[in-house]
């Protein structure tokens, strides 16, 4: 802050404007009047005040030259001193980071180091790995193929053995078929030789019976006439499979979709039906049914017998009894 206050006292040109207000009052004192001596007092006082005043204000110009001028040196030094200190501290910040680059790039040389090292341990201890699981399974699979090897082998030896049964069983059965044949032959030779004997007995049996009755004729009928009316019938175990048969045509039948039958046989509904039915009769076990010549023998031995002989009264007395 500038100091504007008004100084007369510290002034240097206040003591001569006062001597000359002085002198001036002293020579002229005794030839003016009052009035115009108040006057010159006045205007020397005004003069004397306006020179103080121009005296003050170039003082004080100064003053504020001379502090306006400490204070813009203050202000350049504050400026230099600034510049002085930001320089400084870009300098000392370029230093820092010259030396955290350094740091930073130590530290990352370090840590590539350390990382070269970490992954030169892992490799060596990843290819020490992948060599014993190599070896591992280099030996699993030796173990394998040796183990294949041998259930080959033993899949081998069974199967020769298995082929070993099956020819000694082959051998067996064709042993045993050999000796079956053979036993076969000899049975049915032996048949044979017994059908033989047997038709001879029965022929001489025929035979006989026949000189016997032509001899000694009687109402009762001939063997011979009697085997000669038999037919052949069908066993008990054929019976019994065509009623399983049947009997399971008819659930089929029972249970089948005639209509989409039909037509999956592109027929009608009454052909098919036909057609199963036509099928039904012609797989239909029938009973033994009379010959005509059984008949026609039949009616000829009624019409040869008189019904009021005593020879058909026994007869048919017989029949009765029997």
């Amino acid at each position: 802050r500038l100091d504007t206050s008004p100084r007369t006292r510290d002034s240097p040109a206040a003591p001569a404007a006062t001597r000359r207000s002085k002198v001036m009052a002293s020579m002229g004192m005794e030839d003016m009047d009052e009035e115009t001596l108040r006057r010159l007092k006045r205007e020397a006082a005004i003069r004397s005040k306006e020179e103080d005043f121009e005296r003050r204000k170039k003082a004080e110009e100064k003053k504020k030259r001379q502090q306006l001028q400490a204070l813009r040196e203050e202000y350049e030094k504050k400026l230099l001193h600034r510049e002085q200190e930001r320089l400084a501290l870009l300098k000392k910040q370029t230093e820092l980071r010259a030396r955290k680059k350094a740091e930073n790039e130590r530290l990352n040389n370090n840590r590539e180091k350390n990382i070269a090292k970490k992954h030169q341990l892992w490799r060596e201890r990843a290819d020490a790995e992948i060599k014993a699981v190599i070896e591992e399974q280099v030996a699993k699979e030796e173990a394998y193929e040796e183990a294949v090897a041998k259930q080959r082998q033993a899949k081998r030896d069974k199967e020769e053995e298995k082929r070993a049964q099956v020819r000694d069983k082959q051998s067996k059965q064709e042993t045993l078929n050999m000796l079956r044949t053979e036993a076969e032959l000899e049975a049915q030779r032996k048949r044979d030789l017994r059908s033989v004997n047997r038709v001879d007995e029965l022929k001489m049996e025929a035979r006989e019976e026949l000189e016997s009755f032509i001899q000694n004729p009687y109402p009762v009928p001939l063997k011979q006439v009697l085997a000669g009316r038999l037919r052949p019938v069908p066993t008990v175990t054929e019976l019994l499979a065509a009623f399983k048969d049947q009997r399971e045509d008819l659930e089929q039948l029972e249970a089948q979709d005639i209509p989409m039958r039909a037509q999956l046989c592109n027929q009608s509904i009454f052909q098919y039906v036909r057609d199963i039915q036509l099928k039904a009769e012609a797989e239909r076990m029938r009973p033994p049914e009379p010959v005509a010549g059984d008949l026609m023998r039949t009616m000829g031995k009624k019409k040869a017998q008189n019904p009021s002989s005593p020879i058909s009264r026994r007869g048919k007395s017989r029949a009765g009894r029997n």
